[in-house]
């Protein structure tokens, strides 16, 4: 099970959910599976599948967006929304919030001063034994901040994103 890029899922619902996208990107692996893989499954999967080095990152980008006034997860309770998680509109996980969804996507993101963020989490069965697992990407800066924000986040994010489809699959 590799990981792959991808085009946009056309007519999803990250495709128009922002003004303009200045950023996307879109990875997928197909995962063997008896039945099929619901997106609410993969929400929790997805956070549960963190490397402890990408936790650290973390911590430091919390750190850092409270100095400049950006939005943080502090104070947010993430293992229990993780366990409540039923995939429903306006629930959130830490940042994540759901903003829409459908049979085969569900959609999440932020909006915040410095950039706009989406990130979609499809299943799409691919035949009786594989589902297709996408988690897709965009981003809409808001002025000269996000540009430089997301210089700075966007090898990790690239980097990250195919690790974390990894350990999805491996988990299911």
């Amino acid at each position: 099970m590799k990981p792959y890029i991808l085009e946009l899922p056309k007519e999803s619902l990250i495709e128009r959910s922002l003004e303009r996208n200045d950023y996307i990107d879109v990875f997928g692996i197909d995962i063997p599976s008896k039945q099929p893989i619901l997106p609410k499954e993969i929400v929790p999967l997805f956070f549960k599948s963190f490397p402890s080095w990408f936790m650290g990152l973390m911590m430091l980008r919390e750190g850092i967006a409270k100095m400049i006034g950006l939005k943080t997860a502090d104070g947010t309770d993430v293992e229990k929304e993780l366990k409540e998680f039923k995939g429903e509109v306006g629930e959130s996980i830490a940042l994540f919030h759901v903003l829409d969804c459908s049979k085969h996507e569900i959609l999440s993101g932020e909006t915040d001063k410095h950039l706009d963020f989406r990130l979609s989490f499809f299943s799409i069965p691919k035949s009786a034994n594989i589902s297709q697992v996408i988690l897709a990407t965009t981003v809409q800066y808001n002025g000269w901040l996000g540009k430089v924000y997301f210089f700075f986040v966007k090898p990790f994010h690239r980097l990250i994103v195919p690790i974390l489809l990894k350990r999805i699959a491996k988990s299911v």
